[in-house]
């Protein structure tokens, strides 16, 4: 394991390369929103043990790379796909030239691989619990929750800090202010990221390789009506989805980011690698 820094549109990246001895691939985590690359350490250290060398990174204004006071931070949530991961494919792409590539979206990671020019230069993506965040695709006390998270709580919270203050609610890390405010604005509209870019300026309607998306019975982040809306925006891509329900890996719950704890690294796990192999 190594740390290095890539340098992005928006500013350098700390990034982790988990090294393979005999790689024959190469696959970048894109995290969720607010979540620290340490959090996929144990995922990407067992992935790494099975030929495939892993790069993880912090968004910019996120975790390490995190360099300035975070009211100073200009970014947007696009820019998460279109600057910082697009500059991450391109380190992978340059310097693993001989490795099969593939992307691990986890949430907003797997949202906006389709933000990213060099993600048709990947042979495979894997995608976890990707949403759309538009508040109508939940239901009951959810879709409630949604609307108020979007419409009220965002908004107040943004003009009283400057930020959104994500580690006093919710234990994620903190979000500038022009990312929580994009993502909130897409969260009110049915288009949700096409809302604010035409999706003839992406590429997720010219990716072709194949996907994988995987969504989770209790995940109340990621309804699977919301999985499958980001799904059918991959128009040309060969596309296998997942449906993953706690009963069948011997345990009550998974949720939105259980899948990459060490508890399921005998189950679920191995059905992500089957996934990349």
């Amino acid at each position: 394991m190594r740390e290095i820094e890539i340098e992005s549109a928006s500013g350098r990246l700390s990034a982790t390369i988990f090294d393979s001895s005999q790689a024959r691939a190469v696959l970048v985590i894109a995290s969720a929103t607010g979540v620290k690359q340490s959090f996929y350490k144990k995922f990407a250290t067992y992935i790494s043990a099975h030929n495939i060398t892993v790069i993880t990174f912090d968004y910019y204004g996120i975790g390490h790379s995190l360099q300035q006071p975070i009211k100073e931070i200009t970014c947007n949530a696009a820019d998460w796909g279109r600057k910082d991961l697009e500059s991450v494919l391109r380190y992978a792409i340059h310097n693993f030239p001989d490795s099969k590539r593939y992307v691990l979206g986890h949430s907003i990671g797997g949202q906006l691989i389709g933000l990213s020019k060099s993600a048709l230069k990947m042979d495979k993506l894997v995608l976890v619990a990707a949403q759309s965040g538009y508040w109508k695709f939940w239901q009951g006390i959810g879709r409630t929750r949604m609307w108020c998270n979007w419409h009220l709580l965002f908004p107040i919270l943004l003009n009283l800090f400057g930020y959104l203050p994500s580690k006093r609610i919710s234990g994620m890390e903190n979000l500038p202010k022009n990312v929580a405010k994009q993502w909130s604005n897409w969260g009110k509209r049915s288009a949700y990221v096409f809302s604010e870019i035409p999706i003839a300026q992406t590429v997720y309607h010219e990716f072709e390789s194949e996907i994988t998306t995987i969504s989770i019975e209790d995940d109340r982040f990621a309804p699977k009506k919301a999985v499958d809306w980001m799904t059918e925006k991959y128009t040309k891509a060969q596309k296998k989805p997942i449906h993953v329900v706690p009963s069948n890996f011997n345990t009550r719950e998974i949720g939105h980011f259980g899948i990459f704890k060490e508890r399921f690294k005998d189950n679920l796990w191995p059905l992500l690698l089957q996934e990349l192999q």
